[in-house]
């Protein structure tokens, strides 16, 4: 799967370990950046066909992406890459346990 980059001075440094965050979070990681205000998490190509959440802490952005893939989970396009990607991942996750 495609991941996006953005310049390295946007990106953000985030110990997702030291935060109780959701699940999804902690097992994905998804990029987190700024822009202007904003900060932004994403896993995809970009924030239009990607996993993208928003908010005005690192830590908002990050519940807000996590509530934006169970949302796309609940109703999933398999033709999605990244939803494929999630699922896949998923499915591997509980063969493991």
């Amino acid at each position: 799967m495609e991941q996006m980059s953005v310049r390295p001075d946007q990106e953000i440094s985030f110990e997702f370990s030291r935060f109780r965050l959701p699940q999804y979070v902690n097992e994905f990681r998804p990029l987190l950046f700024k822009n202007g205000a904003s900060y932004y998490a994403v896993l995809g190509p970009d924030l239009q066909n990607g996993i993208c959440g928003s908010g005005d802490t690192p830590e908002d952005a990050l519940v807000d992406w996590n509530d934006k893939l169970r949302d796309r989970l609940r109703n999933p396009d398999l033709n999605d890459p990244v939803i494929k990607y999630v699922m896949e991942t998923i499915n591997a996750l509980k063969k493991e346990i």
